[in-house]
């Protein structure tokens, strides 16, 4: 049953991450402009925003930021644990733990993305939101023909 709810937390968080990720182009390291920047231009092109819409939604990343680290910052530590912790002695109640801990931690950081999605559908425009929704549809797409891709590749290797 855990691993089944861990398989659903992240299926879910995968396709939950929303319409800020639908908008995200790959920062790359050592780019300085940070999270919230590339995600707000990226916005702001795609779907026209004015410039009061890319306050409020600059305000909403921001405040999304300060809840979301910690979330990331624990499941972080609870991996880097996990992995301190690692014998030859299989222990199945602390990877149990583990994996609830993980599983708990995945809900809360959905349930922010969430948030932050509403708040910035709020902020758009019914034409906004229906080029939001099909920017979303595309970029599900696009994952899935990924993952096709990969499922393929894969499928040889196990033949052998």
């Amino acid at each position: 049953m855990t691993k089944k709810l861990f398989i659903v937390s992240a299926i879910i968080l995968a396709l939950a991450m929303g319409l800020a990720a639908a908008f995200a182009q790959q920062a790359g390291p050592g780019r300085g402009y940070g999270h919230h920047g590339w995600m707000l231009k990226k916005m702001t092109k795609e779907l026209n925003l004015t410039e009061p819409q890319q306050a409020q939604v600059k305000n909403i990343l921001q405040a999304e930021h300060g809840k979301m680290q910690p979330l990331m910052q624990q499941m972080r530590d609870n991996e880097k644990a996990r992995n301190q912790a690692v014998t030859e002695n299989f222990n199945e109640g602390d990877a149990r733990a583990f994996a609830n801990k993980q599983a708990q931690l995945t809900a809360d950081l959905l349930v922010e993305k969430e948030r932050v999605k509403s708040q910035i559908y709020a902020v758009l425009t019914p034409e906004q939101r229906q080029k939001a929704m099909q920017l979303l549809a595309q970029r599900e797409q696009k994952h899935q023909e990924r993952m096709q891709k990969h499922t393929q590749k894969q499928q040889p290797q196990s033949n052998q």
